[in-house]
């Protein structure tokens, strides 16, 4: 398992803790991007490795800070 795959795992639990809905759809996203969506509230995944700035503003986006 990779940083990226470690880190939906990570965001499917805090949505899960704070009773949301949690969906990846990679589909919607381009190239090798994805969508994840938590609650109402939708952001863009990168296809690389998620360092841990792009994670925080990932959080952010999705209010799982």
């Amino acid at each position: 398992m990779d940083k990226r795959d470690r880190f939906i795992a990570e965001l499917r639990e805090a949505a899960k803790s704070r009773g949301l809905t949690f969906r990846v759809d990679k589909r919607k996203g381009k190239g090798g991007h994805a969508m994840v969506f938590v609650g109402d509230k939708f952001t863009t995944l990168p296809s690389r490795e998620i360092d841990p700035k792009t994670a925080a503003k990932i959080r952010k986006a999705l209010n799982l800070t």
